[in-house]
């Protein structure tokens, strides 16, 4: 499949989200910018209905869904953020959804589901957990699958539409990976309004899909290792790919402890509370940094900050027994 999302597409997500989404703010981080030797300027998805940026394109597919929301059942697999955005949304609009979840999973994140009264399987890992959405789509369930889903994509864009627009002299972004779909719908905004723009994707190890896939030209299964669930998608689709091999300079690859490390550093540094996968994003730019124009102006898109303080401090303390 060689389609790519239009530029047009990801505007017309952003008129019709419109107020429902929040345009969550762009700010400079001294403290970062101290640590990477570059300016840094961070998109505050964290802060975004839901705490993370999934609402941009769970609100823009349930939009292009509204004659089925009331008739059809639907199942979706998450490792946190996409349940929590659809478990918000169904419970406004009145849809009837399932979300299948790994073990995995930040209890906080999972308590939070059900807190709004949608159904979440637990599975035993990752794997399990796309096993089981198969079989409730064999009983006639309608899968939403963040993974190879263009309008959900187009959704995930309109953050980029506001980085750019508040940060025009942004050269380089950094976006953490784990299906893809946000890759793909911010990588387009940016590349069709500034094509010198450069994208850095991220991932962790143990949670590289995407990086083993450019490797090999095509979507390769692997055996998700990684701590951080919300990057631990085992395969990406060829639609993302697409996208990945269109606009991404590199996959920046970095480990667990790195992520928790970077997590650390958005607090103590960046005075920003934040999950795993944006964490590992600090560790991806100080990695890259060096190689860049010294005139170079970095976005970090903080993608979400659903981690509790049990969880965090959890991630804190196996820095030190490592």
């Amino acid at each position: 499949m060689n389609y790519l999302i239009e530029l047009t597409s990801i505007n017309a997500a952003a008129a019709r989200l419109g107020r429902a989404i929040i345009r969550t703010a762009t700010i400079l981080s001294p403290g970062l910018s101290a640590k990477i030797q570059r300016p840094i300027y961070l998109k505050l998805e964290n802060t975004q209905i839901g705490g993370s940026f999934k609402a941009r394109g769970v609100l823009n597919k349930f939009a292009s869904l509204q004659a089925e929301l009331s008739l059809k059942r639907f199942v979706a697999v998450s490792g946190g953020n996409f349940g929590i955005a659809v478990a918000e949304a169904s419970s406004k609009l009145g849809a009837d959804v399932t979300i299948v979840m790994p073990q995995s999973a930040p209890a906080s994140s999972i308590a939070k589901i059900r807190s709004l009264g949608v159904s979440v399987i637990v599975a035993s890992n990752v794997n399990e957990a796309f096993a089981q959405a198969e079989d409730l789509a064999r009983q006639g369930y309608v899968v939403l699958d963040d993974c190879a889903d263009t309008t959900i994509a187009e959704g995930h864009g309109t953050l980029a539409l506001e980085f750019i627009e508040d940060c025009p002299q942004l050269t380089d972004v950094f976006v953490a990976v784990g299906g893809g779909a946000m890759l793909a719908g911010v990588a387009t905004a940016l590349k069709k309004q500034k094509p010198h723009i450069r994208i850095w994707g991220v991932e962790t190890a143990g949670a590289n899909s995407m990086d083993q896939a450019l490797r090999l030209g095509k979507p390769m299964e692997i055996e998700v290792s990684s701590i951080i669930s919300t990057l631990g998608v085992p395969m990406v689709s060829e639609l993302m790919l697409r996208h990945a091999q269109a606009y991404v300079e590199e996959m920046v690859v970095v480990s667990d402890r790195d992520a928790v490390e970077g997590m650390v550093s958005f607090g103590e540094d960046g005075k920003q509370w934040v999950e795993l996968a944006s964490g590992a994003l600090v560790a991806a730019a100080q990695k890259i940094a060096p190689q860049l124009p010294s005139d170079a102006t970095i976005g970090l898109i903080v993608c979400g900050g659903n981690i509790s303080s049990e969880d965090r401090q959890k991630w804190i303390a196996s820095l030190h027994k490592q």
